[in-house]
């Protein structure tokens, strides 16, 4: 007589039944049933989990829907992510401390998907750096199982010299949550990494924190191009509350100017600030302390606004006149077509694993910018580095002991 199992075997009546994610949705928590499996990762409540190795993974179970499915990645390095690198990677090595690159790459399904990098500010380095990708699964990829394998792993071999990265990078980084959605369109984000995400989306504007970025395949079998802006940055002079992460020339940020008739709303952007600031317990507690500094971000950009709307309503021809400063010209603005033409401005593309790399070029354009176009897709994530000459800039008005900073202004997948 032949017997049929209807359920799997040790299944017992016990055992809990997990339903699967249902999509579109969210993984948020890592106490969320659907989470089923993790390997070097410590689950949390309000985020999926920390990374404690390279390579570490985590499975979700999702519910295959037959269509193809949006995968977006959040994750970031924030200072709980540092302590956790020091206590666990040992080996000495010359890139070490805050604000060191990180550089990771993201594997879905035994697949490269794309890679990050992430670089705390240099300056204001108790801010977290955020990271995303973003990458489109075919409905054949999500079996009947729905078993969705999601792994991160530190870029330690292979790489440029150029593209410092301390070693076991992804020790220590938080994944925020993972979204599931439909595919509409071509991606928008994940396509280019700088270091951190910009605080501002609708800016447009990507600083380069270590000289290059990483660009990741897009959806168009196509050349890719990027515009990048080349200004020139004084070093930051350490003051009694200046803060610097180590092992990272800080670059100074411009500093917006208030006018004075908006010290009151300054006075109580930082009376609110240091209420909110009373209730912001040990790094430890992380709901907590997130939740309190968006309550602080929110508001101040809410303040600021209002403030900016009285001045504009009350004394728009007085703020004018006050505001009317002259516009300092980038000495790189002269040079910069002379420079690309003389072969000075460098801009180098290695990819990150196996594939074939296309050849990238370089035009000069207004403005000091350049653009930057391969001549073939990208078929896997890659670092591009942009670099001047320095012994170019000695005879250039104004350069002094200034540094070049590098900012992406257009990208096109």
């Amino acid at each position: 007589m032949t017997r049929t199992f209807t359920t799997p075997h040790f299944e017992t009546a016990f055992d809990r039944m997990i339903e699967p994610l249902a999509l579109p949705g969210e993984l948020r928590s890592g106490a969320a049933p659907e989470l089923t499996t993790v390997d070097q990762m410590v689950r949390g409540n309000a985020v999926i989990g920390r990374f404690i190795a390279s390579p570490a993974l985590l499975g979700v179970k999702v519910r295959p829907t037959g269509r193809p499915v949006r995968v977006t990645a959040h994750f970031r390095f924030d200072s709980m992510s540092l302590d956790w690198w020091e206590q666990r990677v040992t080996t000495p090595g010359p890139v070490r401390g805050a604000g060191a690159p990180r550089l990771v790459l993201v594997r879905a399904q035994g697949k490269t998907r794309g890679a990050a990098l992430l670089i705390r500010p240099a300056v204001d380095f108790h801010r977290a750096a955020t990271g995303v990708v973003c990458f489109d699964l075919q409905p054949e990829e999500l079996t009947a199982e729905g078993l969705f394998v999601f792994e991160m792993l530190s870029i330690d071999t292979g790489r440029p010299a150029w593209a410092s990265a301390v070693p076991a990078g992804s020790v220590g980084i938080m994944m925020d949550l993972i979204d599931f959605a439909e595919v509409e369109g071509d991606r928008e984000i994940g396509l280019v990494s700088t270091g951190t995400l910009p605080p501002d989306p609708g800016n447009g504007r990507l600083t380069l924190g270590a000289g290059y970025f990483v660009a990741n395949p897009g959806d168009r079998d196509e050349p890719r191009r990027w515009i990048a802006r080349a200004s020139l940055v004084a070093p930051v002079l350490p003051g009694p509350r200046t803060k610097f992460a180590p092992l990272v020339d800080p670059v100074g940020e411009p500093i917006d100017s208030w006018p004075s008739t908006s010290g009151d709303a300054k006075q109580r952007i930082k009376r609110t600030a240091r209420r909110a600031a009373r209730w912001v317990v040990p790094v430890a507690a992380v709901p907590v302390a997130r939740r309190a500094r968006r309550r602080v971000a929110g508001l101040e950009r809410r303040l600021r606004r209002a403030a900016k709307r009285r001045i504009s309503a009350r004394s728009m021809s007085w703020v004018g006149a006050s505001l009317s400063v002259p516009r300092v010209r980038n000495p790189l603005a002269d040079v910069m077509v002379d420079l690309v033409n003389r072969n000075l401005v460098q801009v180098e593309l290695a990819g990150i694993g196996a594939g074939a790399t296309p050849g990238v070029q370089v035009r000069a354009r207004a403005g000091a910018e350049i653009e930057i176009f391969t001549d073939g897709p990208l078929r896997v994530p890659a670092l591009v580095r942009l670099s001047i000459d320095p012994s170019s800039l000695r005879g250039v008005p104004g350069v002094d002991d200034k540094t070049v900073r590098w900012d992406l202004v257009e990208t096109e997948s």
